[in-house]
């Protein structure tokens, strides 16, 4: 059963689709970042600021500062298979895969490989994306000023630390940081995934139970960034580097929570009765 949701959640067309709009809002944001080389610099200048345009900030430019990534990234993570249970019953293949497997298993099995789609479809493109940035862009930054009364030259990002949770690795190890990046992707892809499965067991429409999860993210960021915690929300969850008060315990507590409720969704609101109505 297990291996049968994992065909389908991974070979359909909505996870293509998935991972083409996750990898064209990376490339825009890559774009808006600029070429390997700085224009800005005359060809006699470039030895002496070699950094200015570089691989670490490219990446950090093209999925988070770039802005579109970040705005369609609740979309990109249920479109894969959240709303499976609502196509399993509207084509009748709920009824023909019940007859030959227990409805735990196929719950189970349809949580699982929901959840590794959703991961997969927010991450996979921004790991190849930065293997590709560093054929191409240089790999190191431009040197710290001697002294806080020094302006910065030949800097995209004047950052001594990037902003929020775990930003003092983008100095020391750029490289694990953007890994970091690029796990905490993954496991907000499979916590939004898992919140649009749990969302797609009370609300019958595909399109509905698709967009529901995309209006929480818009409400939820309005409402924490008018009260003031901005450092909680989850456009800032997704993309730490975005705000500075962001920090593990914002990142993952949140992370978590909506993980865990999400879950507790999908095995308690998920029954036989429903599912079929």
């Amino acid at each position: 059963m297990l291996k049968e949701e994992f065909r389908r959640a991974f070979f359909s067309w909505a996870f293509v689709l998935a991972l083409v709009i996750t990898s064209v809002c990376f490339a825009i944001g890559l774009k808006e970042y600029g070429p390997p080389v700085s224009p800005f610099i005359r060809p006699e200048e470039r030895y002496l600021y070699p950094f200015e345009q570089n691989a670490f900030d490219a990446f950090l430019w093209a999925m988070g500062l770039g802005g579109s990534f970040v705005i369609f990234a609740p979309l990109i993570a249920v479109l894969p298979f959240a709303a499976s249970f609502i196509t399993d019953r509207t084509s009748g293949y709920i009824t023909f895969i019940l007859s030959r497997t227990s409805f735990r298993r196929y719950r189970t099995s349809k949580y699982v490989a929901n959840l590794l789609a959703g991961g997969v479809s927010t991450s996979l493109p921004l790991l190849v994306g930065y293997g590709i940035i560093n054929i191409f862009y240089k790999r190191g930054l431009p040197p710290i000023p001697v002294s806080p009364s020094e302006g910065w030259v030949g800097a995209r990002l004047p950052w001594v630390n990037a902003n929020g949770t775990f930003g003092y690795l983008y100095r020391t190890k750029p490289d694990l940081y953007i890994f970091f990046l690029i796990g905490l992707a993954f496991l907000w892809g499979a916590a939004w995934a898992t919140a649009g499965l749990a969302t797609s067991s009370f609300i019958h429409n595909k399109y509905r139970a698709l967009v529901a999860p995309f209006l929480l993210y818009v409400v939820v960021d309005f409402f924490l960034q008018n009260i003031g915690k901005p450092e909680w929300s989850p456009l800032f969850n997704f993309a730490p580097v975005l705000y500075k008060t962001t920090s593990p315990v914002t990142t993952f507590t949140e992370l978590g929570a909506l993980f865990l409720l999400s879950t507790l969704g999908v095995f308690a609101l998920t029954k036989k009765r429903r599912v079929y109505e």
